[in-house]
Protein backbone atom coordinates (compact mmCIF):
# COMPACT_ATOMS: atom_id res chain seq x y z
CA UNK A 1 0.00 0.00 0.00
CA UNK A 2 1.20 3.38 -1.33
CA UNK A 3 1.39 6.69 1.03
CA UNK A 4 -1.16 8.08 -1.99
CA UNK A 5 -4.01 5.51 -1.98
CA UNK A 6 -6.98 6.62 0.11
CA UNK A 7 -8.19 4.59 2.69
CA UNK A 8 -11.28 3.42 0.40
CA UNK A 9 -9.00 1.99 -1.99
CA UNK A 10 -6.75 0.21 0.53
CA UNK A 11 -10.33 -1.07 1.98
CA UNK A 12 -11.55 -2.19 -1.66
CA UNK A 13 -7.84 -3.59 -2.49
CA UNK A 14 -7.77 -5.79 0.62
CA UNK A 15 -11.51 -7.16 -0.10
CA UNK A 16 -10.13 -7.91 -3.68
CA UNK A 17 -7.36 -9.85 -2.61
CA UNK A 18 -8.85 -11.93 0.35
CA UNK A 19 -11.64 -12.64 -2.10
CA UNK A 20 -9.56 -13.74 -4.58
CA UNK A 21 -7.75 -16.08 -2.26
CA UNK A 22 -11.05 -17.55 -1.05
CA UNK A 23 -11.33 -15.83 2.44
CA UNK A 24 -14.72 -15.94 3.67
CA UNK A 25 -16.30 -12.84 4.40
CA UNK A 26 -13.68 -10.55 2.67
CA UNK A 27 -15.27 -7.31 3.01
CA UNK A 28 -15.74 -7.72 6.96
CA UNK A 29 -12.24 -8.91 7.09
CA UNK A 30 -10.56 -6.15 5.00
CA UNK A 31 -12.69 -3.50 6.84
CA UNK A 32 -11.59 -5.12 10.45
CA UNK A 33 -7.73 -5.37 9.67
CA UNK A 34 -8.05 -1.92 7.92
CA UNK A 35 -9.73 -0.31 11.38
CA UNK A 36 -7.28 -2.18 13.64
CA UNK A 37 -4.19 -0.73 11.45
CA UNK A 38 -5.63 2.64 11.91
CA UNK A 39 -6.66 1.99 15.55
CA UNK A 40 -9.92 3.40 14.69
CA UNK A 41 -13.69 2.70 15.27
CA UNK A 42 -15.93 1.88 12.14
CA UNK A 43 -17.81 4.81 12.04
CA UNK A 44 -14.21 7.10 11.88
CA UNK A 45 -13.08 4.63 8.97
CA UNK A 46 -16.20 5.41 7.13
CA UNK A 47 -16.74 9.01 7.57
CA UNK A 48 -12.25 9.24 6.34
CA UNK A 49 -12.77 7.25 3.17
CA UNK A 50 -10.70 9.56 0.98
CA UNK A 51 -8.32 10.54 3.55
CA UNK A 52 -4.46 8.67 2.63
CA UNK A 53 -3.36 5.95 4.40
CA UNK A 54 -0.81 6.43 6.42
CA UNK A 55 1.88 4.56 5.66
CA UNK A 56 2.74 2.71 8.86
CA UNK A 57 -0.82 1.64 9.07
CA UNK A 58 -0.32 0.86 5.35
CA UNK A 59 2.41 -1.23 6.08
CA UNK A 60 0.26 -3.16 8.82
CA UNK A 61 -2.76 -3.85 6.90
CA UNK A 62 -0.78 -5.48 3.76
CA UNK A 63 1.29 -7.32 5.99
CA UNK A 64 -2.09 -9.05 7.90
CA UNK A 65 -3.75 -9.12 4.68
CA UNK A 66 -0.90 -11.58 3.61
CA UNK A 67 -1.12 -13.56 7.00
CA UNK A 68 -4.68 -13.70 6.78
CA UNK A 69 -4.61 -15.19 3.04
CA UNK A 70 -2.58 -17.64 4.23
CA UNK A 71 -4.79 -19.19 6.70
CA UNK A 72 -3.81 -17.50 9.67
CA UNK A 73 -6.95 -16.38 11.95
CA UNK A 74 -7.94 -12.85 12.30
CA UNK A 75 -7.85 -13.30 16.02
CA UNK A 76 -4.64 -14.46 16.56
CA UNK A 77 -3.39 -11.20 14.08
CA UNK A 78 -5.00 -8.60 16.14
CA UNK A 79 -4.30 -10.91 19.18
CA UNK A 80 -8.09 -10.48 21.09
CA UNK A 81 -11.22 -12.13 20.57
CA UNK A 82 -14.40 -11.39 22.77
CA UNK A 83 -16.48 -13.56 24.78
CA UNK A 84 -19.31 -13.35 26.78
CA UNK A 85 -18.97 -9.00 26.24
CA UNK A 86 -14.88 -8.90 27.12
CA UNK A 87 -11.86 -9.12 25.25
CA UNK A 88 -9.82 -11.67 26.06
CA UNK A 89 -5.92 -11.92 24.66
CA UNK A 90 -5.22 -15.50 22.17
CA UNK A 91 -2.33 -16.63 20.25
CA UNK A 92 -1.40 -19.57 18.80
CA UNK A 93 -0.66 -21.02 22.27
CA UNK A 94 -4.59 -20.84 22.99
CA UNK A 95 -7.68 -22.42 21.53
CA UNK A 96 -9.83 -19.14 20.17
CA UNK A 97 -12.91 -18.64 22.42
CA UNK A 98 -16.17 -19.79 20.66
CA UNK A 99 -19.65 -18.10 20.99
CA UNK A 100 -21.12 -21.76 22.25
CA UNK A 101 -18.98 -21.95 25.15
CA UNK A 102 -21.30 -18.70 26.39
CA UNK A 103 -23.67 -21.34 26.58
CA UNK A 104 -21.45 -23.52 29.10
CA UNK A 105 -20.66 -20.29 30.80
CA UNK A 106 -24.51 -19.32 31.15
CA UNK A 107 -25.70 -22.77 32.05
CA UNK A 108 -23.04 -23.32 35.26
CA UNK A 109 -24.21 -19.69 36.42
CA UNK A 110 -27.42 -20.15 36.13
CA UNK A 111 -27.30 -23.36 37.96
CA UNK A 112 -25.50 -22.24 40.66
CA UNK A 113 -27.34 -19.55 41.26
CA UNK A 114 -30.56 -22.13 41.95
CA UNK A 115 -27.74 -24.60 44.24
CA UNK A 116 -26.31 -22.26 46.18
CA UNK A 117 -27.88 -18.91 46.14
CA UNK A 118 -26.25 -17.16 48.66
CA UNK A 119 -22.98 -18.78 49.05
CA UNK A 120 -19.63 -18.68 47.81
CA UNK A 121 -18.65 -21.86 45.93
CA UNK A 122 -15.61 -23.14 44.92
CA UNK A 123 -15.50 -23.92 41.05
CA UNK A 124 -12.47 -25.59 38.70
CA UNK A 125 -11.86 -24.62 35.04
CA UNK A 126 -10.27 -27.97 33.52
CA UNK A 127 -7.89 -27.34 30.50
CA UNK A 128 -8.05 -23.19 30.73
CA UNK A 129 -6.46 -22.32 27.99
CA UNK A 130 -7.33 -18.55 27.59
CA UNK A 131 -9.09 -18.45 31.06
CA UNK A 132 -12.18 -17.13 29.53
CA UNK A 133 -14.21 -19.82 31.24
CA UNK A 134 -12.66 -18.99 34.84
CA UNK A 135 -11.67 -15.49 34.20
CA UNK A 136 -15.96 -14.47 33.10
CA UNK A 137 -16.82 -16.53 35.96
CA UNK A 138 -14.59 -15.05 38.61
CA UNK A 139 -15.77 -11.61 37.43
CA UNK A 140 -20.00 -12.48 37.02
CA UNK A 141 -19.65 -13.81 40.92
CA UNK A 142 -17.48 -11.78 42.63
CA UNK A 143 -17.89 -14.02 45.88
CA UNK A 144 -16.87 -16.90 44.26
CA UNK A 145 -13.09 -18.67 43.92
CA UNK A 146 -11.42 -20.35 41.05
CA UNK A 147 -8.97 -22.78 40.46
CA UNK A 148 -7.80 -23.33 36.44
CA UNK A 149 -5.65 -25.67 35.25
CA UNK A 150 -4.13 -26.51 32.00
CA UNK A 151 -0.70 -28.54 31.13
CA UNK A 152 0.03 -25.70 28.58
CA UNK A 153 2.88 -23.38 30.54
CA UNK A 154 2.15 -21.07 27.23
CA UNK A 155 -2.06 -21.31 27.99
CA UNK A 156 -1.66 -20.69 31.43
CA UNK A 157 0.90 -17.26 31.26
CA UNK A 158 -2.00 -16.04 28.26
CA UNK A 159 -4.66 -17.14 31.03
CA UNK A 160 -3.10 -15.15 34.08
CA UNK A 161 -2.95 -11.79 31.39
CA UNK A 162 -6.23 -12.17 30.95
CA UNK A 163 -7.24 -12.43 34.66
CA UNK A 164 -5.31 -9.75 35.47
CA UNK A 165 -7.00 -7.44 32.55
CA UNK A 166 -10.00 -8.13 34.10
CA UNK A 167 -9.04 -7.44 37.42
CA UNK A 168 -9.44 -11.63 38.96
CA UNK A 169 -6.07 -12.61 39.79
CA UNK A 170 -6.80 -12.54 43.15
CA UNK A 171 -9.22 -15.31 43.13
CA UNK A 172 -8.40 -17.56 41.00
CA UNK A 173 -5.51 -20.13 41.28
CA UNK A 174 -3.55 -21.09 38.05
CA UNK A 175 -2.30 -24.35 38.42
CA UNK A 176 0.08 -26.32 35.94
CA UNK A 177 -0.79 -30.33 35.29
CA UNK A 178 -3.12 -32.80 33.72
CA UNK A 179 -6.30 -32.47 34.20
CA UNK A 180 -7.29 -32.68 37.76
CA UNK A 181 -4.17 -33.90 39.01
CA UNK A 182 -3.07 -30.62 40.52
CA UNK A 183 -6.52 -31.28 42.91
CA UNK A 184 -5.79 -34.73 43.69
CA UNK A 185 -2.01 -33.44 44.67
CA UNK A 186 -3.29 -30.51 46.99
CA UNK A 187 -6.29 -32.51 48.69
CA UNK A 188 -8.84 -30.17 47.41
CA UNK A 189 -12.38 -30.22 46.41
CA UNK A 190 -14.89 -28.18 44.63
CA UNK A 191 -18.16 -27.33 44.03
CA UNK A 192 -18.25 -26.79 40.24
CA UNK A 193 -15.91 -28.27 37.54
CA UNK A 194 -16.50 -26.97 34.51
CA UNK A 195 -14.69 -27.66 31.03
CA UNK A 196 -14.37 -27.12 27.21
CA UNK A 197 -12.02 -30.23 26.34
CA UNK A 198 -10.40 -31.30 23.57
CA UNK A 199 -13.34 -33.31 22.01
CA UNK A 200 -12.64 -33.67 18.14
CA UNK A 201 -11.89 -37.49 17.26
CA UNK A 202 -7.96 -37.88 16.21
CA UNK A 203 -8.71 -38.81 12.59
CA UNK A 204 -10.92 -36.12 11.78
CA UNK A 205 -8.67 -33.28 12.58
CA UNK A 206 -7.05 -33.41 9.53
CA UNK A 207 -10.20 -32.70 7.57
CA UNK A 208 -10.91 -29.34 9.42
CA UNK A 209 -10.22 -25.99 8.04
CA UNK A 210 -6.70 -25.21 7.00
CA UNK A 211 -6.81 -21.90 9.95
CA UNK A 212 -8.52 -24.57 12.51
CA UNK A 213 -5.80 -27.42 11.94
CA UNK A 214 -2.58 -25.78 10.94
CA UNK A 215 -2.98 -22.43 13.90
CA UNK A 216 -5.15 -23.75 16.78
CA UNK A 217 -2.95 -26.08 19.35
CA UNK A 218 -3.21 -29.76 18.44
CA UNK A 219 -3.35 -30.32 22.50
CA UNK A 220 -6.73 -28.00 22.59
CA UNK A 221 -8.22 -29.97 19.73
CA UNK A 222 -7.53 -33.67 20.03
CA UNK A 223 -10.06 -35.97 21.88
CA UNK A 224 -8.30 -39.10 21.10
CA UNK A 225 -9.75 -41.91 18.52
CA UNK A 226 -13.50 -40.99 19.41
CA UNK A 227 -12.97 -37.48 21.09
CA UNK A 228 -14.53 -38.90 23.95
CA UNK A 229 -11.15 -39.67 26.03
CA UNK A 230 -10.74 -36.42 28.05
CA UNK A 231 -14.26 -36.78 29.60
CA UNK A 232 -13.51 -40.50 30.51
CA UNK A 233 -10.24 -39.43 32.52
CA UNK A 234 -11.93 -35.80 34.31
CA UNK A 235 -15.43 -38.21 35.26
CA UNK A 236 -12.77 -40.91 36.81
CA UNK A 237 -10.92 -38.09 38.48
CA UNK A 238 -13.70 -36.10 39.69
CA UNK A 239 -15.18 -38.71 41.61
CA UNK A 240 -13.42 -37.96 44.92
CA UNK A 241 -13.47 -34.33 43.98
CA UNK A 242 -16.31 -33.22 43.79
CA UNK A 243 -18.39 -32.00 46.94
CA UNK A 244 -22.10 -33.06 47.86
CA UNK A 245 -24.02 -31.06 46.42
CA UNK A 246 -22.28 -30.55 43.04
CA UNK A 247 -22.66 -29.36 39.46
CA UNK A 248 -20.57 -30.53 36.39
CA UNK A 249 -20.55 -29.17 33.22
CA UNK A 250 -18.97 -30.17 29.87
CA UNK A 251 -19.15 -28.79 26.30
CA UNK A 252 -19.50 -31.42 23.79
CA UNK A 253 -18.62 -32.06 20.40
CA UNK A 254 -20.97 -33.56 17.83
CA UNK A 255 -23.10 -36.91 18.55
CA UNK A 256 -21.13 -37.08 21.90
CA UNK A 257 -23.80 -35.92 24.10
CA UNK A 258 -25.39 -38.51 24.76
CA UNK A 259 -22.19 -40.98 25.31
CA UNK A 260 -21.53 -38.41 28.09
CA UNK A 261 -24.72 -38.86 29.50
CA UNK A 262 -24.13 -42.25 30.36
CA UNK A 263 -20.56 -41.49 31.40
CA UNK A 264 -21.97 -39.49 34.00
CA UNK A 265 -25.08 -41.12 35.24
CA UNK A 266 -23.13 -44.49 35.24
CA UNK A 267 -20.32 -42.56 37.49
CA UNK A 268 -22.99 -40.88 39.99
CA UNK A 269 -26.05 -43.00 40.04
CA UNK A 270 -29.07 -40.74 40.90
CA UNK A 271 -27.09 -37.78 39.64
CA UNK A 272 -29.49 -35.26 37.29
CA UNK A 273 -28.16 -35.37 34.28
CA UNK A 274 -29.44 -33.32 30.66
CA UNK A 275 -28.10 -31.76 27.64
CA UNK A 276 -28.60 -28.21 26.15
CA UNK A 277 -28.40 -26.79 23.15
CA UNK A 278 -26.23 -24.36 21.68
CA UNK A 279 -27.92 -21.07 19.53
CA UNK A 280 -27.54 -23.32 16.68
CA UNK A 281 -30.05 -26.38 18.25
CA UNK A 282 -27.35 -28.52 18.50
CA UNK A 283 -26.70 -30.42 21.88
CA UNK A 284 -23.81 -28.46 23.40
CA UNK A 285 -23.60 -28.54 27.16
CA UNK A 286 -23.97 -32.08 29.41
CA UNK A 287 -24.82 -31.20 32.84
CA UNK A 288 -24.89 -33.17 35.88
CA UNK A 289 -26.38 -31.82 39.55
CA UNK A 290 -24.77 -34.43 41.71
CA UNK A 291 -26.47 -34.80 45.16
CA UNK A 292 -29.02 -32.44 44.76
CA UNK A 293 -33.23 -33.82 45.30
CA UNK A 294 -34.66 -33.52 42.08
Amino acid sequence: MGRKKTIETAYRIGTAYLKKRGVESPAFVSELLLRSALNWDRTRLFTHFAQPLDEDAAVCFARWLSRRAKGIPVQYLLGEQEFYGRTFQVGPEVLIPRPETEVLVETVLREADRIWPKDSVTAADLGTGSGAIAVTLAAERPSWQLVAMDRSQGALTTARKNGKRHRVNDRIQWLAGDWLQPLIAAGLKVDIAISNPPYIPSDVIEGLDVEVKENEPRLALDGGPDGLAPYRVIIRQLASLINRPGLIAFEVGEAQSEDVERMLVHQWAGADVFTLPDLAGRPRVVTARIGIPR
